[in-house]
């Protein structure tokens, strides 16, 4: 009676087991379906911020290439600005050029008369022709030679005055050459900082957009983070269940091996009661009965 007892038993607690080995395959099965579906939710949000994030690096790239446009207006701005320093410079030197030889035509033009220069030219011709072609005294042909002289030095301030006008005439026409380039350098230096602010507006623009679609990719990856560290728990749940799984697989394994142990004595146990009755009895032995006995030491 007591082996029957302890015999169904152990077929309960086999039987518990095995009811076990239901319920966590049932838990696995829940848990992984779970993890699953949320690796998928969080592979869904990536693929989107992945989306976004290649959006900005394309928008960023565009930038890089407005900045890049910029500059390089910027830096033939500020050559055309020190080209417009540099002729404005010369242009006030200029200026100031003229202004002394205008100085100088003034102070010659103090020494002399209202005549003009041909008739002074005229004058000292015919002056010279009469010291030559008609009878003088040494005191008239002395004021005559005096008075070329004067007249001479006249024209000399009037050869001197033409020679100045023209240089200041040369001056005048570079200074209005620089004066056409400067202007020219202003338009163009507006025009490339119209150009410039453009390229600029629209790097900032794209540069604002990639910072608003950046705000909603760390949201999507805030997202994501927070499904994954899901799908972590459950899976750790998942591993934990899977090695409960094991150690009942253990226990079932340890009982039936138990069992085994168990049946296999009883049946060395029959054969050696069955063996010894026969030997008592006078009966032959078969060989394994025989082999049997003597391992058991018991003939």
């Amino acid at each position: 009676m007591h082996w029957y007892l302890k015999f169904k038993t152990e077929g309960l607690v086999i039987e518990s087991l095995e009811r076990k080995i239901i319920q966590l395959n049932n838990e696995l099965f829940a848990l992984k379906a779970e993890r699953d579906s949320l690796n998928e939710k969080a592979q869904a949000w990536a693929k989107k911020r992945d989306k976004i994030h290649e959006e900005i690096r394309k928008i960023r790239l565009e930038a890089k290439g407005f900045k890049d446009q910029r500059d390089e207006l910027n830096a033939e701005i500020k050559f055309l600005k020190v080209m417009r320093n540099e002729r404005s410079r010369k242009r006030a030197e200029i200026i100031e050029k003229i202004k002394i030889q205008k100085q100088k035509i003034k102070v010659t033009s103090s020494t002399m008369t209202a005549r003009s220069l041909k008739w002074v030219e005229d004058e000292i011709a015919k002056i010279e022709w009469n010291i030559q072609t008609e009878p003088h005294s040494l005191e008239e042909e002395k004021n005559l030679v005096n008075h070329v002289k004067t007249l001479a030095l006249q024209l000399q301030a009037y050869k001197q005055t033409e020679c100045v006008r023209k240089q200041i005439a040369d001056l005048e026409a570079e200074a209005q050459a620089l004066k056409a380039e400067i202007q020219s350098d202003g338009n163009k230096i507006l025009e490339l900082a119209q150009q410039s602010q453009k390229f600029h507006e629209r790097m900032i623009k794209n540069l604002e957009k990639a910072k608003t679609l950046k705000t909603e990719a760390d949201k999507l990856h805030h997202k994501y983070v927070e499904i994954k560290e899901e799908s972590k728990t459950r899976h750790s749940k998942y591993i934990e269940t899977l090695n409960q799984l094991k150690d009942v697989y253990a226990v079932i394994q340890q009982k039936e091996e138990e069992e085994k142990t168990k049946q296999q004595a009883i049946l060395k146990k029959r054969v050696e009661e069955e063996a010894l009755d026969k030997l008592k009895q006078g009966k032959k032995l078969s060989f394994e009965e025989f082999k049997f006995l003597a391992e058991q030491g018991k003939i």
